[in-house]
Order: C-alpha cells, then sequence, then structure tokens
C-alpha cells in the first residue's frame, strides 16, 4: 500500500510519536500564537507565497504536486465529511507523506486504497468529473489529528495556474508556521525549558508538517535532555526513514556525549 512512498516496502510504515497517540494536540504558549496572529506573520506567508509561484521554487507544470486516494473496491477517489456536515468533499493531500500520514491515522490498513498523484491539469480534470456527481468541493492537507477542517470550492478551479496558486497560498502557511514554531522551540531550549520544546516540536510534527528534519532533529535532541528513551528512539526513526544520514550520526555523537546540542539549524 505505501511502496509509492521513497520506494518503501509495504512493512515499512511511516513512524510516530507514542506522544501524539495519547495526546494528539498539546495546545500552543500564548505568546507563539500571538505572534502567528502578527502582521510580519503575515508578511512572511505572502512573501512565501509569492516565492513558490515564481523558479526556481515553482514547481514544474507537469510534474505531480497533489496527492488523493483511489478505492480500487468502490472504482472511487476517498471523500470525507466535513465538519458542517453536509455535502462530501474529496480529501487531497499536498505531499505523499501528509497522505500516508492521513492513512495510517485515521484509515488503517485499507488495501483497497491506493494512492493518486496528480499534475495540476490532471487535479482539475478530476475535479470536473467529481463535480458531475454533486462533489463540489475539497480539503487539502485534512489533519488526522484535528476535529476542524476548512474545505475549498472546486467551481473557481479552472485552469493549472489556479491549482498551483491554491498550492502556494497553502504551502506558504505550512512554511511559515513549520519556521515559526520550530525557531520557538529551539529557543525554548537553549533557555532549558526542554518540555517547552518538546510540546512545541511535537505539535509541529503532528499538526504542521511531518516530514521537517529539524523537527526531528530537536525532538532527538530534547530526548537526549530529557533522558527520554522514548522519544529518542522514535526520532530516530524518523530520521532513518527519511534517510537523514547526516543528523542521525549526529544525534548518535550526542547520545554519546550525553549533551544535547541546540547551537542552531543543521
Amino acid at each position: 500500500m505505501l511502496n509509492w512512498l521513497f520506494g518503501k516496502k509495504n512493512s515499512d510504515r511511516l513512524p510516530m510519536y507514542s506522544a501524539l497517540r495519547s495526546v494528539p494536540s498539546r495546545g500552543l504558549p500564548a505568546e507563539l500564537m500571538e505572534a502567528e496572529r502578527s502582521e510580519d506573520f503575515a508578511a512572511r506567508r505572502a512573501a512565501l507565497t509569492q516565492e513558490l509561484l515564481e523558479p526556481p521554487r515553482r514547481p514544474a507544470d507537469g510534474s505531480p504536486l497533489l496527492t488523493t486516494f483511489f478505492n480500487s473496491r468502490q472504482n472511487g477517489f476517498v471523500t470525507i465529511t466535513p465538519p458542517n456536515g453536509q455535502k462530501q468533499c474529496l480529501a487531497v493531500f499536498s505531499t505523499s507523506v501528509r497522505a500516508a500520514d492521513y492513512l495510517q491515522t485515521l484509515l488503517g490498513s485499507d488495501p483497497t486504497l491506493n494512492h493518486w498523484a496528480s499534475t495540476p491539469a490532471q487535479f482539475i480534470k478530476i475535479l470536473r468529473d467529481l463535480g458531475e456527481v454533486g462533489i463540489e468541493k475539497f480539503a487539502l492537507d485534512r489533519c488526522p489529528r484535528c476535529p476542524i477542517f476548512s474545505v475549498l470550492d472546486s467551481s473557481g478551479i479552472k485552469t493549472s495556474g489556479d491549482v498551483m496558486t491554491v498550492w502556494a497560498i497553502h504551502k506558504s502557511g505550512e512554511l511559515a508556521r513549520a519556521d515559526l514554531y520550530l525557531g520557538y522551540a529551539l529557543g525554548a531550549a537553549r533557555k532549558g525549558f526542554l518540555q517547552t520544546a518538546r510540546d512545541v516540536a511535537l505539535e509541529t510534527v503532528g499538526h504542521v508538517t511531518i516530514d521537517d528534519d529539524n523537527a526531528h532533529f530537536l525532538l532527538g535532541q530534547v530526548a537526549v535532555g530529557m533522558r527520554d528513551q522514548v522519544l529518542l528512539r522514535e526520532a530516530k526513526a524518523f530520521l532513518r526513514f527519511f534517510n537523514f544520514d547526516r543528523l542521525e550520526k549526529q544525534l548518535d555523537r550526542n547520545v554519546k556525549s550525553g549533551t544535547p546540542d541546540f547551537g542552531g539549524w543543521t
């Protein structure tokens, strides 16, 4: 089922932090939430949106951009129920990793579900086909740990450029939040507030981005400082899964010395 994910075998499931399973959301410090509401954050997000729409960061028009699930038994795409309980909407993901996280967390091991990677042009066709059967909305990167999520109206997506714009606006929010959250977590770790650093980093992995190397490396360093063998093992599992070999070796050196390294981003 997941053999499409970085060439992994079916048995190679995406790792997960046990702390996220037991407590899916820990909330955020008040000052971090305030920073996310600031004009500086809005400006950073707007700048990132523009960067993602222009070379060299703009994806090629003909490259796969969005991932959906196709149910081979029902011969149709996987849809989900919006929070308002109205018509079904298409479940769409910006990366195969986010799709895998959703699949494992909420849908379990269903051999009838297969990933479906689409270019912007192919995605438009999917939306048109679904519109003919009354599915006129989609959810982009629906978080598997949050009960509330937003949906988008498919009728406004008419060109590949429209798809790219929606993707860039969404992705800029993810990147800006990840940078803000991890910067806060790193600052807390440097001040010795390791529990705060851990909780914010876990919130980043669980609700913002699961495939950020800095997030897992930071959680590994926090684990060294807290002498938390479970967290350490799980952070290393992520570094290994994503082939972040250099970071895993650096973390091993910190484990041997018994001293975490919060000197900066790697």
